[in-house]
């Protein structure tokens, strides 16, 4: 098969009708591109060019080779140019994230990105964050959401990992209990916790914040998402540590009241790509809207 540099020299010879030229134009010098071309010739057998005092003049069969050559060329250029571009286009957002995010800043941070782009394609996975990573591996999303429990995992397995924003870690208990003061690990070691099963990246993170405290965490009931915590909670099975992020300031319909937490530290939510690919336009944007702050809401 022919070579890139021999394909571009054939061009440029029958496009300038000289070695000189196409060596100038090429920047080699001119005995390297006749080597190029007698290689072509031997290589394809066929007789490229006549040698005229006016410069080089194509044969019929170099004429008929030509019109190949150049679209051999553009489709390599197109490889070239496509190499550096995300999978999804310009006008569609593929993106994982888990129950925490999904719940209120994602859908937020999409309806303006929605404002700014009405004709975007969305398309958004939900899970775990092994989902989420192999997703993200297989080039079925751009961009996953992760705790920083899970980010680890992301790293290690060749995406690129990068700081998005934090939540506080509060305590859900029935809206019936008095007192709004803080609590602890240990104040909630005695009481039926209702945790997130195990696979959660924020499962992970309140779990190393207890063995960091050298306090048991031992839920009485484990559900799916944080939608069933917070309904078990208002139904009096227990209370539950859950990421501040994932629920309206109000206590609202769900029956709970929300108590700080004292001993489990901001959990970090990070944003996980495929390492060596850029991100699309709209993945990166809804990345910077995400770091904005939302504004402030009442109690």
């Amino acid at each position: 098969m022919a070579d890139l540099p021999a394909l571009e020299t054939f061009v440029a010879v029958a496009r300038l009708g000289s070695v000189v030229r196409a060596a100038e134009r090429l920047g080699r010098t001119q005995p390297s591109l006749s080597a190029r071309l007698a290689s072509l010739e031997a290589q394809w057998k066929t007789k490229l060019f006549r040698r005229h005092a006016r410069g080089m003049v194509l044969t019929p069969e170099g004429t008929r080779l030509l019109a190949l050559a150049e679209a051999a060329l553009q489709s390599l250029g197109a490889v070239d140019r496509a190499a550096g571009l995300p999978v999804a286009g310009e006008q569609e957002l593929r993106v994982g994230a888990g129950d925490a995010l999904g719940r209120e800043v994602l859908p937020r941070a999409i309806a303006a990105l929605l404002r700014e782009n009405p004709a975007l394609s969305i398309r958004l996975l939900e899970g775990a964050a092994p989902r989420l990573i192999d997703a993200l591996r297989a080039g079925d999303i751009d961009v996953a959401l992760l705790t920083g429990a899970a980010s680890g995992d992301a790293s290690e397995r060749g995406a690129d990992v990068e700081p998005l924003l934090t939540s506080a870690v509060e305590v859900l208990v029935p809206i019936r209990e008095r007192g709004d003061s803080a609590v602890t690990p240990a104040w909630l070691a005695g009481r039926r916790i209702v945790s997130l099963q195990r696979g959660s990246g924020f499962r992970r993170h309140v779990e190393e914040a207890f063995a960091a405290a050298g306090v048991p965490f031992r839920p009485a009931v484990e559900v799916g998402n944080l939608s069933l915590v917070r309904r078990f909670v208002a139904a009096g099975l227990g209370v539950a540590a859950v990421p501040s992020i994932a629920f309206p300031r109000a206590a609202g319909p769900g029956g709970v009241r929300r108590r700080p937490l004292r001993g489990v530290p901001p959990v970090v939510y990070r944003a996980a790509s495929r390492a060596g690919v850029p991100l699309s336009q709209p993945a990166g944007r809804l990345l910077e809207l995400l770091r904005i702050p939302p504004p402030p809401r009442s109690r």
